[in-house]
This record gives C-alpha cells, sequence and structure tokens, in this order.
C-alpha cells in the first residue's frame, strides 16, 4: 500500500500566525458562539447550564482543555510530521493502535467537516430569503460551497490559511466590538458592569458542572495546527506555540462575549436561554443593535462556519496523507498536487463524502425524523443530519483527546517533568472524559445512536489495523520513531 512516487509537502510556507490561524479557523469562534454557547447556559437535552455563570463555566473548561493542549505541546516540540494526533499515539502506544487511533481521528473530522456543508446552505438560504426574499434550495448552495472549499484546498496552504485568516479574523473582531459595546452602554447606565456571571455560587453545583461539560465543545480544534507542522518554517516552535496561544486568545474572546451576553440580556438566565440564538437576538434588538445588523451578523456566522470547512479541510487531507505515505491508508492519498502540493486526493475525497451526504440528506428528507415539539411544524430538511453529524464528529475529537492525554503520560514520561506531566494527563483525561459525558447524557433521538456510530466505528478501525499489519508487515520503528523529521517520513 505505501506509493513508489511520495513527495514531500512544501516546507517554510506558513509562519506563527499561518498554523495559529488554523487552530482558530477549526474552533469558529463566532460559530461556537452561536451555536454552542446556549448549551453552556443551559438549552440542552438535560435542561441544566451554568446560567448566569456561564463564563465561569467557559473559564474552567479552557483551564481543563490547556492540560490536553500542553501534553500535544509537548508532543508537537518531537514529532513534526502532518499526522498529528495520529503520530503522536503512534509513538506512544505503536502502529496498531495507532492506525486505530488515527481511523478514529479523521474518520470524526471528516464527518464534522461535512455536516459544516449542510448548515452553510440551510443558513444562506434561510439569509436569502429574510434579507433578499430569494428562495434558493439549501442542498444547492451545500455543494457549491462544497466544491469551494475543496478547490482552496487544492490550490494551496497558504491560500487556505488565508481565506481563514481573512474569514475567521473579520468575524472575530465585529463580535468582539459588538460585545465591548455592549458592556460600555450598560456600564453607563448606572450601577457599574455586575460581578455576578463571575460568582461560581451564583448558581448550583451540577449546574455549573453541566455548563463545563458543553464549554469544553466549544474548544475542540485546537490542536489542528499540528497538521501543518510539514509546512511552517518552525514547527519546534511554532506548533507548540500555535496550539496553546489559540487556547488562550480563543478563551478569553469566549470570557469575553460570554460576559457581555449575560449584561446585555440582564443576567436573567432564562430570557438568555429562551432566546435560542442569543448572538443574532442581541445584534437584532433595539437596545444594542438593529434588524440591519442581525440581518449582518448572520451574514459573519456564515462566513465563519466556512473558515471552520476549510479548518477541517486542511486537516484531514494531511491527517490521511501521514498515514497514506506510512502504508495505513490506500497510497493514493499519499500523492500530492504536482504543481500545488497539496494533498489533492484526501481533499477530493472529503470533497466527494460530503456531496454524497448532501444528496443523501435531500433524498431522504433529512434522514432523520424532523418532527418537533410543535405538531405540524418541521425542522428544516438539513437540520437533523447535521445535529447527527456535528455530535458524532465532536464527540470522537474529544474521545480521541482523551486517548492522547491518557497515552502521553507514557510516551512524554522520558522527555519532560513528570509532576506536569501527571498534572496536565489527569486534567486533560478528566475534561475530554466529561466532554463525552456531556455529549450523550440524556441525548435524544437520534443523537442517542452517536454512541453506538462511534463504537461501530472504532471496531471498523480495529479491523482495519490488524487487516493492515497483515498485509504488509514493517518494522516497529521505521515510519513511528520519535522525533523523525518529514524528510525521514517521506521520499522526494
Amino acid at each position: 500500500m505505501t506509493s513508489p512516487d511520495r513527495i514531500t509537502l512544501a516546507h517554510g510556507r506558513l509562519s506563527l500566525i499561518g498554523v495559529l490561524t488554523q487552530s482558530i479557523g477549526f474552533m469558529g469562534p463566532v460559530f461556537s458562539v452561536a451555536a454552542l454557547l446556549p448549551l453552556v447556559v443551559g438549552l440542552s437535552a438535560t435542561g441544566r447550564g451554568a446560567g448566569v455563570a456561564t463564563p465561569v463555566a467557559i473559564a474552567v473548561a479552557g483551564v481543563g482543555m490547556c492540560g490536553v493542549g500542553w501534553v500535544i505541546a509537548q508532543y508537537a516540540k518531537r514529532i513534526h510530521l502532518c499526522g498529528s494526533l495520529y503520530e503522536y499515539v503512534s509513538d506512544s502506544a505503536g502502529p496498531r493502535i495507532g492506525v486505530a487511533a488515527g481511523w478514529l481521528y479523521y474518520g470524526a473530522m471528516m464527518v464534522l467537516g461535512a455536516s459544516t456543508f449542510l448548515v452553510l446552505g440551510g443558513l444562506t438560504r434561510t439569509w436569502l430569503l429574510n434579507a433578499l426574499s430569494v428562495d434558493v434550495p439549501w442542498w444547492p448552495l451545500s455543494l457549491a460551497y462544497a466544491a469551494l472549499v475543496v478547490g482552496v484546498l487544492v490550490i494551496g496552504v497558504q491560500v487556505s490559511i488565508r481565506a481563514q485568516l481573512v474569514l475567521a479574523l473579520a468575524t472575530v473582531l465585529v463580535v468582539l466590538v459588538f460585545s465591548l459595546v455592549i458592556l460600555f452602554r450598560a456600564g453607563r447606565s448606572g450601577g457599574g458592569l455586575p460581578a455576578e456571571p463571575f460568582d461560581p455560587f451564583s448558581v448550583g453545583r451540577l449546574d455549573l458542572l453541566y455548563g463545563v461539560l458543553y464549554g469544553i465543545n466549544m474548544f475542540i480544534g485546537f490542536e489542528s495546527a499540528a497538521n501543518l507542522a510539514e509546512e511552517t518554517a518552525n514547527p519546534k516552535r511554532h506548533v507548540p506555540r500555535a496550539v496553546l496561544w489559540s487556547l488562550t486568545l480563543v478563551g478569553v474572546y469566549y470570557l469575553v462575549v460570554a460576559y457581555a451576553q449575560a449584561v446585555g440580556f440582564g443576567l436573567d438566565a432564562q430570557a438568555w436561554k429562551d432566546s435560542v440564538f442569543p448572538l443574532e437576538a442581541l445584534a437584532s434588538g433595539k437596545e444594542y443593535g438593529s434588524s440591519g445588523f442581525g440581518t449582518f451578523m448572520g451574514v459573519l456566522i456564515i462566513l465563519d462556519i466556512l473558515a471552520v470547512a476549510i479548518g477541517v479541510g486542511v486537516a484531514s487531507s494531511r491527517g490521511m496523507l501521514s498515514m497514506a505515505r506510512s502504508g495505513r491508508l490506500p497510497a493514493k492519498l499519499a500523492h500530492l498536487h504536482p504543481r500545488f502540493l497539496t494533498p489533492v486526493w484526501g481533499a477530493a475525497l472529503w470533497g466527494a463524502l460530503s456531496c454524497l451526504v448532501i444528496v443523501a440528506v435531500r433524498a431522504g428528507d433529512g434522514i432523520f425524523s424532523r418532527e418537533t415539539a410543535e405538531p405540524g411544524v418541521l425542522q428544516p430538511q438539513w437540520s437533523p443530519a447535521f445535529s447527527w453529524m456535528a455530535g458524532f464528529g465532536g464527540t470522537g475529537l474529544a474521545l480521541m483527546y482523551l486517548i492522547v492525554a491518557a497515552l502521553g503520560v507514557k510516551g512524554l514520561w522520558p522527555h519532560v517533568g513528570h509532576a506536569k506531566l501527571l498534572v496536565a494527563g489527569s486534567v486533560g483525561v478528566l475534561v475530554s472524559a466529561g466532554a463525552v459525558f456531556g455529549a450523550v447524557y440524556q441525548a435524544q433521538s437520534p443523537l442517542d445512536t452517536v454512541p453506538w456510530a462511534l463504537l461501530g466505528w472504532v471496531v471498523l478501525g480495529v479491523e482495519w489495523s490488524f487487516l493492515v499489519h497483515r498485509r504488509a508487515p514493517r518494522p516497529e520503528a521505521a515510519p513511528d520513531a520519535p522525533a523523525r523529521s518529514a524528510s525521514e517520513a517521506t521520499t522526494p
């Protein structure tokens, strides 16, 4: 299954800003605030969340994720390959377990990425209908977005990163400024700004815990800078910094935005939760925004999701390339575009999968039930499948964090301080397990099938791992030796 004509990714094209952009773009700060923050507040299947103390829950979740981030950063200093977490697990536990872990990681990532095209098409249709009174079916829009993103991925990593930088930076800045305006106006109204959102005792301890569990999912994707290790000029320096800085910068952004929303809703947790989409509700309201600004905010959310799609495509295509050139996926996925030096077949595979999903959701009328609590009212056709796929992808990535944090204690033991490693590994395992628990506990149909689907996918990965190693036995140290560089793992 190895390829006779492999070549390396273009080295040295990206700076620290480039790899940092990849992590932030994948995390989707604006989309996370719009879609995931309400879960932290309490808009979830359990009906429980941190309420007005949501900023506290986000702070705790962010600190916890730094444990996983620290472990990944230490690996990134030693292993400079585009396979990232797959390479790290292989280094700690051997190639057999590494293949199964890579199967889980990149499979979950591709499903998560395909789901972004569903929501892109759906939100764009809604925006066109509300803003311009133009009704375009969601599925052609989704297909167009898939074609656009695959084209960007093939043209080159610099184009991909610049697109993410423009999309993510513009959307984050607007939302951040809007949040500061809310705080400024609220502070001028008399009495100053309240401290209650930062009081962990303002809600019950279990409610705060649920908020933390859901808040962890807002940080998913921070590690994807490691997939660009071969394309940055100084991977030993740039990748670890990008991993940890992305957690810090986005974490501070989440705190500011969450605090502004708590203040914007007058510290009324019920009103905050009932708004469903609080970011758009505040942007459209007369007190802090306007209908026109609400429409503009809808565009920003769409653009941020587009940045997420590009980030997922960059990471997953490079991960498949890494597995393919070590003989653990079909060799075709190890071939690069002769001009742009990008993993063209990985991008094409993901694009084809995404288009297949879009067509299946359209033909199957959503695949899952579209019924709502209100009789006669149906969800948009794309919505149930998006929720299920996002749940599968997010839970799969959280499970991979758990695996990396647990195995990192063994793999990094000879290389870093033991006390730091034990603390970071323990915290990483704890918060990752919490994220998995929060994603599946009391999940309603069809999300209650996600754990079983993940289990089935992991079983397939284990079977694939044994099949690969039976067909092509390889020396254990060849592709998976520690501290290996891109030049050692590929041939020109």
